[in-house]
């Protein structure tokens, strides 16, 4: 089986391509790279890491790239632009299914679930930004439509299927919240793994009631 990292979209309109620069203009002449897409969304990322998501604006994150606020709505429109590029940068590191590989779908749906996990260990003060968006965003509206496929695939109905991945996302973002503001460190990943494991031990006797893969 191929597991395949894919790129999330940023939502159209959002901002120009994410490795496209404007102008000089834009940037100053302290020798630093010019400003990018590429280049404000990591800025933005450290700053989250370093901060929180609240103290986030663009005129703090002006400051960090040592330009005027003004600067950073050339590439994004609003701050919530900019936050939509945010999770579309975090979650290019998720794990999306091999389309062809029916037979395979715990195996896809646990290297899904590890990787989101893995993103959010990584950074941790943006899980706030990933549970807020919902399937219908602009950002994960794709990513959702794959995993759908995935329990399609193993014999689920649409309705169950869209179902099943809602409840695997709520476990997610869920149990990483709770795991930020409660309970880390070995445990917490324990406890990660073991929910995981309950929950695909009662969808596998779905998929079995299904007559699906197995």
């Amino acid at each position: 089986m191929t597991i395949q990292h894919r790129e999330a979209a940023l939502p159209d309109g959002a901002a120009v391509a994410p490795d496209q620069t404007i102008d000089h203009a834009a940037s100053d002449t302290s020798g630093r790279a010019p400003l990018s897409c590429t280049r404000i969304i990591e800025a933005a990322v450290r700053y989250v890491d370093d901060n929180c998501l609240d103290e986030l604006s663009m005129r703090r994150l002006g400051s960090e790239l040592g330009v005027e606020a003004m600067s950073l709505y050339r590439y994004f429109p609003s701050k919530a632009a900019l936050l939509e590029a945010v999770a579309g940068r975090l979650l290019r590191d998720l794990q999306l299914p091999d389309d062809a590989n029916a037979d395979a779908w715990e195996e896809q749906i646990r290297a899904f679930a590890v990787s989101f996990r893995a993103i959010t260990r990584e950074h941790p003060r943006l899980v706030p930004l990933l549970s807020a968006m919902s399937p219908e965003d602009a950002v994960p509206a794709g990513i959702h439509e794959r995993m759908v496929g995935v329990w399609r695939r193993a014999g689920l109905s649409e309705t169950d299927s869209r179902s099943a991945q809602r409840a695997l996302q709520s476990y997610l973002s869920g149990s990483s919240q709770w795991h930020q503001e409660s309970c880390m460190g070995r445990a917490a990943e324990h406890d990660f793994r073991y929910g995981l494991d309950v929950f695909l031990d009662g969808v596998r006797t779905r998929v079995a009631e299904a007559g699906g893969a197995t």
